[in-house]
């Protein structure tokens, strides 16, 4: 079926944008990943990410509007420093397989185009919107997987799911909570949670990335728990320009 997008659409794409925000290793301070995050969406009559997605799909164009932000998410990727050697997370809506055009193949042909590889893209879905639809959630898991593609579940510990998700999903990489890291040098209880799902991840294989990290305390503590990555304001908020995007956050690394 075909991919095309009316012209409303068409113009709404020229003017969102994709902002970069880094991933890094909590050890090293050396830049992992970059997930893709939509901007400018006010400007073309949303009030939020969700209300413009919810018309995309309401319309009956989700997918094939969500392939035109993957292109422009992969081709910004390659403006930055060092791509090849980074991943990019990019946010999946959980109702892209009700899609009448949905197709396998169309990830592999722009990664082709902008000679990216397959290991350069990790796919990342929310836990928290799948209250309604977790079984569609898990076929999108599954879906990409089966491809061979890398799984991070993201919000991870505030879905109705949560362990059996895990259980049955196999991602390669979890993101922790915001709720469960905020202030958590302060909350024993916050800490022996978090600290649990980290090691039960440690012991699946699967990475733990801390996610929303605003300041020092929280980013030592999450260190000493044992998650991999950290993301988060005190590392640096999402940009636009790619050129603020670093290899390695020495202000990390000094901590």
């Amino acid at each position: 079926m075909k991919l095309e997008l009316p012209k409303k659409w068409i113009r709404n794409l020229k003017t969102l944008d994709v902002a970069f925000q880094p991933i890094v290793n909590i050890h090293t301070g050396k830049i992992f990943a970059v997930e893709a995050l939509l901007r400018n969406y006010q400007e073309v009559g949303f009030e939020s990410i969700f209300e413009l997605f919810d018309e995309v799909y309401d319309d009956n164009l989700l997918y094939s509007f969500d392939l035109k932000l993957r292109k422009k998410a992969l081709k910004k990727l390659t403006d930055v420093e060092d791509y090849e050697n980074i991943k990019l997370f990019y946010n999946l809506d959980n109702r892209l397989l009700e899609m009448p055009n949905f197709k396998h193949g169309n990830t592999g042909k722009l990664l082709k185009k902008y000679g990216i590889g397959k290991s350069n893209i990790c796919f990342e879905i929310s836990e928290r919107h799948e209250i309604s639809n977790n079984s569609r959630m898990q076929e999108v898991l599954e879906h990409y997987k089966s491809e061979d593609f890398c799984i991070a579940i993201d919000d991870f510990g505030v879905g109705y799911s949560g362990y059996k998700l895990l259980y049955e999903s196999r991602p390669d990489i979890i993101k922790i909570d915001r709720f469960f890291l905020s202030d958590i040098q302060k909350d024993a209880k916050k800490k022996l949670m978090a600290r649990s799902i980290t090691d039960l991840a440690i012991q699946l294989g699967i990475k733990v990335i801390a996610e929303g990290i605003e300041n020092k305390e929280e980013l030592l503590t999450c260190k000493e728990i044992g998650c991999h990555f950290v993301q988060g304001y005190f590392i640096q908020r999402p940009t636009l320009a790619v050129s603020e995007i670093m290899q390695e956050y020495t202000h990390i690394l000094e901590l």
